[in-house]
């Protein structure tokens, strides 16, 4: 519902549908259209919003990151954002768990969709699982969202099963990881025409 939300409003409506479902880029915006929805039933702020939460991409994913790291017992950093940030009125504490919670369904649903569509590229070639393989990983969600990394290693293991995962699969950041694999395509093809 969200996701539909968010990609029926985008410039680029019915276009890379699934990076929207995990990129750091949208992430915030699926999660204030959740928080929103929350607010229109009348469960989160006492149905009350502000003029920084009404406007889109106003939530951005860091603040999920810094929500989801909050262990504090009053959840004072989840205020912090909440109140100060985006101008929410005084919240209470059963409204800061709610958007942690928020917060962590929205990125672990991230994890688990990245996690199975690496996963489904090398059970597409059964052959690369005998032998190890380091995949580098580009965004925000993967350099910032706290555990995403070992999450990613966790799910994995679902998939790819336990000894592949602890044993040969290497996840590790690449800055630009799409001008590498532009660079990297435009490399083979040029080889291949020679």
């Amino acid at each position: 519902m969200h996701d539909n939300k968010l990609n029926r409003k985008s410039p680029n409506h019915g276009l890379q549908v699934f990076e929207k479902m995990i990129s750091g880029l949208f992430l915030g915006e699926v999660t204030r259209n959740a928080l929103l929805s929350l607010v229109d039933q009348r469960l989160l702020f006492g149905g009350r919003s502000s003029d920084i939460v009404n406007k889109s991409y106003t939530f951005d994913t860091a603040y999920m990151s810094e929500i989801v790291a909050d262990e504090s017992d009053d959840l004072s950093t989840v205020r912090t954002v909440l109140e100060s940030t985006l101008d929410i009125p005084t919240t209470t504490l059963l409204d800061r768990k709610i958007v942690k919670n928020v917060c962590v369904m929205i990125g672990t649903r991230g994890v688990r969709l990245s996690a199975a569509a690496m996963a489904a590229v090398l059970l597409a070639r059964p052959e690369m699982l005998k032998n190890s393989i380091h995949v580098g990983i580009d965004g925000s969600m993967y350099q910032f969202y706290p555990g995403f990394e070992k999450d990613l290693y966790d799910v994995s293991r679902v998939f790819l099963g336990d000894d592949f995962v602890d044993n040969r699969l290497k996840l590790s950041l690449a800055k630009d990881g799409s001008g590498v694999g532009a660079a990297i395509v435009a490399m083979t093809v040029d080889r291949d025409r020679h």
